[in-house]
């Protein structure tokens, strides 16, 4: 067999390959221009492929081992080049996001992984240099793939060993793990530092290289050079000191880092509660109580009973935790490891329960990650493994159900396919919309054939064989079930604004977005109006539909006195018919402050009437009722303003709205409506024994509104759970279904399921 020697050089081909490659893959959104994404898939991509040619290289062009790893080093200088004028040209075709982080993200991605990619190339040029043939390819291609492979498999090693889900990597740069965290920027610096790894490492690999020399025999050998090899064996134990440092310079984590640095645990009847000691003892303790409460009740629906203990991680805010572990806004749960990650977020937890039925879910499960799915969980059903957990641990404080809101869906025809959801296809759609299916139907499941049916299929087991019926036919029952349903007529306006938008996958500058969104709130909530509104802007600029922008510009207008083209604004976008009816009624709504604000009561009652006819959630119909309130009472308009609507040019103060309440409160002594709105203050504070004694006062006097007698007992009810107070539990739950009668939807549900929890 002749030798292998093309007649093209094998490099030009690699890098018509990884041209065509990255040029397809720059038509999706999310990967056109330099940003994160684009670096990912190039870091992934490009570094074998420059390690492949620089073997090839090597082999037929037999330089000297210097020469061979410095040319290695220039093509993988060629490649990454190349790569990010394709990343550039699309950027020229579809508009920019914010190419200077973006290209940053490159260099330190894909950009050093091209150069440590060309010097392997050279390595495996040495090893492969007596092949021939077919040999050859075949053993180069491999070994050039063996490294960034072996990489990739510590990176998932550290996932699946310990809390971490983010991953810093020679080759690829840094993977945030999290697919719903957008703002992605604090990892730079971290990378940074990492990379000053890859620079030593790189520098080591030249000064060692220097100290040899192309010979007779198969190997090169020692030409040595006392200086430069101290040098580089100086530069690798810098870089092996980096890599050690891993935690401290937060490349990766551990089990044992995180807890060391979180400081406190503590250990319930069912739950080890790993928490930032400077959260508190008594907010660690209320948080054991809760999870212990969560697992029980998540296990009583699964119709499962006392399972392995579980293990929570209680970070002290997103910031933290994202540091830690990878994952700042987005909860998670390591079903293998029994853990669940989660930020402080006040009693009960509102996402508590959904992560711990992904461990319960677990103890039934098969494979390595003990998740739902086919081949022991390794072909991951992601609406499965969702569903259960949404099902089994609804959202308690939500306007619907899952079911009412698939009715919802259904009606508007953007209910997606059962064979989508239940499959790969979940990613393709909004997390609200596939989460909320894959929960809804689960629960249909549930009712229909019981837990052991669900059991068994996140198990493994197929559900034609399960239930008798195939998923096509058990999709029609399913949809039968939801136009039986009743639903409120402005519900489907509703879901529209909530259901009806892109996945991720289809928007466009997420990172850069949300950053934005991020940097300007706070400029906002310093008063650097000047700050904000160029933020803004800025923001507009990259996605001119953002109506949640156009409503913040409309609060520095106020906050700068210019309360006329606020409220232009705001009627622009009340106006604005193709907006979702939800986004035009907040408008309405901040229309009908201003109003208010001004002393105009007509108009204000009149949109607080218009909008409270319409609207689903309780939460928001509690506060219209509550300004209406303020309209007819003028001895507690005053309070009430300040405390739900503050002045143009400050917005709500806490300070004085407590003391405006407080003066209220003397004045009207039979009023218990000043009380509860202090006592939600408190609450709002987790300081739940000054807001039980305010919902005392309050409900010892008269409330008015029967929607906030209702609230003011939920509330009480939870208060006495925080406090262990078993009687002020069944107390105010009774009190709560005085007024609630038989209710039913999602939010009495919720209350009843808390109920239960707290031991009634």
């Amino acid at each position: 067999m002749k030798p292998f020697s093309p007649r093209i050089p094998a490099e030009l081909v690699l890098a018509l390959v990884a041209f065509v490659a990255l040029a397809g893959l720059g038509f999706l959104p999310l990967f056109a221009g330099p940003g994160y994404e684009s670096s990912l898939a190039s870091g992934l991509l490009l570094p074998p492929m420059v390690a492949l040619a620089a073997a090839l290289f090597s082999v037929r062009k037999r330089p000297e081992p210097f020469d061979s790893l410095t040319r290695g080093i220039v093509l993988g200088i060629a490649f990454a080049a190349l790569g990010y004028v394709v990343t550039l040209l699309h950027g020229l075709r579809s508009g920019f996001c914010d190419i200077a982080s973006g290209s940053l993200f490159y260099l330190l991605g894909p950009g050093f992984g091209c150069l440590l990619g060309g010097a392997w190339g050279a390595v495996i040029g040495e090893v492969v240099a007596r092949k021939r043939g077919t040999k050859l390819f075949v053993f180069a291609t491999l070994l050039a793939l063996a490294l960034p492979l072996a990489s990739i498999l510590l990176s998932l090693g550290r996932f699946y060993s310990s809390p971490i889900i983010f991953a810093f990597d020679p080759f690829f740069g840094f993977f945030s793990g999290a697919l719903y965290d957008t703002v992605i920027d604090d990892a730079r610096p971290r990378l940074m530092s990492y990379r000053v790894g890859s620079g030593l490492t790189l520098i080591a690999a030249t000064l060692l290289a220097a100290n040899l020399e192309r010979g007779t025999g198969r190997w090169p050998r020692w030409r040595l050079r006392p200086g430069l090899l101290v040098l580089g064996i100086a530069a690798g134990v810098a870089s092996l000191v980096v890599t050690l440092s891993g935690p401290r310079l937060g490349h990766w984590q551990t089990a044992r880092s995180i807890e060391n640095e979180l400081g406190g645990r503590l250990e319930g009847e069912r739950c080890d509660v790993v928490y930032d000691r400077t959260l508190g003892l008594d907010k660690a303790r209320l948080f054991v109580r809760d999870c212990d409460a969560q697992v029980r009740a998540v296990e009583g629906w699964m119709g499962v009973e006392g399972g392995d203990r579980i293990t929570a991680f209680l970070f002290r805010d997103p910031g933290q935790k994202r540091r830690l572990m990878g994952a700042a806004t987005t909860y998670i749960a390591k079903p293998w490891r029994k853990e669940v990650y989660v930020q402080d977020a006040g009693f009960p937890h509102p996402v508590l329960g959904h992560e711990i039925a992904h461990v319960v879910a677990g103890s039934f499960s098969k494979g390595p990650f003990r998740v739902g799915g086919a081949l022991w969980g390794l072909r991951s059903n992601p609406g499965l493994v969702e569903g259960i957990a949404v099902a089994a641990s609804p959202d308690e404080d939500d306007d619907l159900t899952p079911l009412e809101w698939s009715r919802a869906m259904l009606d508007l025809g953007i209910l997606p396919r059962l064979d989508r959801v239940f499959a790969f296809g979940f990613f393709a759609e909004s997390a609200a919309k596939s989460y909320t299916v894959a929960g809804a139907f689960v629960g249909f499941l549930h009712d229909r054939f019981g837990a052991e049916t669900v059991r068994r299929w996140y198990a493994g087991e197929a559900i034609d064989a399960l239930t008798g019926d195939s998923l096509a036919n058990l999709e029609a029952s399913f949809h039968e079930h939801l136009r039986g349903l009743s639903i409120s007529e402005h519900a489907s306006a509703i879901a529209k604004a909530r259901f009806d938008r892109p996945s991720i996958f289809g928007r466009r500058c997420p990172h850069e977005v949300d950053k934005l969104r991020d940097e300007a709130g706070i400029a906002l909530a310093s008063g650097d109006l000047v700050l904000a509104k160029s933020t803004y802007d800025e923001l507009l600029r990259l996605d001119p539909h953002d109506v949640r922008a156009r409503f913040s510009l409309a609060t520095c207008h106020l906050r700068g006195g210019d309360a006329e083209s606020a409220e232009t604004e705001l009627q622009r976008l009340a106006d604005d018919e193709s907006k979702p009816r939800l986004l035009r009624d907040r408008a309405l709504e901040n229309l009908a402050d201003l109003a208010l604000q001004s002393g105009d009561l007509a108009k204000a009652e009149d949109l607080y009437r218009t909008l409270h006819a319409r609207t689903l959630d309780e939460d928001r119909k509690r506060t219209l009722e509550v300004k209406l309130h303020a309209i007819e009472n003028p001895q507690g308009r005053e309070a009430i303003v300040a405390y739900l609507v503050g002045t143009p040019a400050r917005g709500v103060d806490p300070i004085e709205a407590a003391s405006a309440l407080g003066a209220w409160s003397a004045i009207e002594t039979d009023d218990g409506l000043p009380d509860y709105l202090l006592a939600r203050n408190f609450f709002g504070r987790g300081l739940y024994q000054e807001a039980a004694k305010r919902l005392d006062g309050a409900l010892g006097k008269s409330l008015a509104l029967e929607s906030i007698r209702k609230e003011a007992w939920r509330l009480r009810m939870i208060t006495a759970c925080a406090l262990e107070d078993r009687e002020g539990v069944e107390r105010a739950f009774r009190g709560w279904e005085e007024e609630a009668g038989q209710e039913g939807g999602a939010r009495a549900s919720g209350v009843r399921r808390l109920y239960a929890r707290c031991g009634g």
